[in-house]
């Protein structure tokens, strides 16, 4: 930074005056783009006074020192010829003990809709409340705590990865700075058996109900559910996946019964899975579901369509009418 500007910069911070600065654009190709990195700069260094005027190439901007800051980091790592291959260093926000700012570029996300369902699983699982896209570029800037930016980074290199790479469930990562959450692990499970968008969610929104995760979110094109939860969450999670991954053979009747490890309000810490395969119809298999509801009385029932399964949480008593009642209807439809 010049040391003019350096001057003018010290002398406002000391008398806690706003000032302005002018940003000769080089390397942003067209107007959008330009709107689109003013707004990204406005909202991550929060500044009130920003404006473009794309026929002059310019962006100016009007704040306190350390606004002036963060927009001059934004401006020099974003526009330029050659950009970082994944992430910039890390930019420490002035007189801020644990606030930072890193963008990284998303080099794998084809479409702009990749990209922004990406942006919105490191928005929520890490609970970022500040991030911010630049579409064009694939630049996805960050503001946080260490231990937030840790985990965005942990993310994004298990999720921007190349269409051909061979993919498998990620190892755990600790947030270690949790506050009040007991949400400490997240974990990447791919369900590659799940051949269609329809079913995938099928498969996320049976396992956020049975399993009660709250930060669950999903990733289409990989086919990748990204989860954040405790250590029970966390096993209850990996069960069910790896159980809906068996093939269902002519043999298969139902899972052996998984135990939750955590506690339960209703004390139903029983899960199981069992195949309902003499249902030929979606119709029909519902209406099964429906009546395991009914009459064995139990709230957590839900349904993979695809392989006929269907996943139950209740009591070790509730489960054990359930079998009852499918023997039944067994029986009867073979009669």
């Amino acid at each position: 930074m010049p040391k003019l500007i350096l001057f003018a910069l010290s002398a406002a911070a000391l008398f806690g005056q706003d000032v302005s600065r002018v940003f000769h654009v080089h390397h942003i190709d067209n107007e959008r783009d330009l709107n689109e990195f003013a707004t990204m700069t406005r909202a991550i260094a929060e500044l009130q006074k920003l404006s473009t005027d794309y026929a002059q190439r310019t962006l100016t901007v009007t704040g306190s020192p350390a606004q002036i800051a963060m927009a001059e980091w934004m401006f020099t790592e974003l526009d330029r010829q050659a950009l970082p291959e994944f992430a910039t260093k890390e930019f420490k926000v002035p007189n801020k003990d644990d606030d930072s700012m890193r963008v990284f570029f998303l080099r794998n996300t084809a479409t702009v809709q990749d990209f922004q369902e990406v942006a919105t699983t490191i928005r929520t699982v890490a609970e970022i409340r500040r991030v911010f896209t630049f579409n064009a570029p694939r630049a996805l800037a960050l503001r946080g705590t260490a231990d937030q930016l840790a985990a965005a980074d942990w993310m994004i290199r298990e999720l921007d990865q190349p269409g051909d790479a061979k993919r498998t469930d990620s190892p755990v990562h600790d947030i270690v700075d949790t506050g009040y959450l007991p949400e400490t692990k997240i974990r990447v499970f791919y369900l590659p058996y799940a051949t269609t968008t329809q079913q995938f969610q099928e498969v996320a929104t049976l396992i956020r109900t049975i399993a009660e995760t709250r930060r669950l979110f999903t990733y289409n094109t990989r086919k990748a559910m990204i989860v954040r939860g405790d250590a029970a969450e966390m096993g209850l999670t990996d069960w069910i996946v790896h159980e809906l991954a068996k093939p269902v053979t002519a043999e298969t009747i139902a899972s052996q019964t998984y135990t939750y490890s955590g506690p339960d309000r209703n004390g139903e810490k029983s899960v199981r899975v069992f195949y309902v395969k003499d249902t030929p119809t979606v119709q029909e298999f519902q209406q099964v579901a429906t009546q395991i509801r009914t009459e064995a009385k139990i709230t957590r029932v839900f349904t993979y369509n695809e392989t006929r399964a269907l996943v139950l949480r209740g009591t070790e008593a509730q489960l054990a009418l359930a079998e009852q009642i499918l023997h039944d209807r067994q029986i009867a439809s073979n009669k």
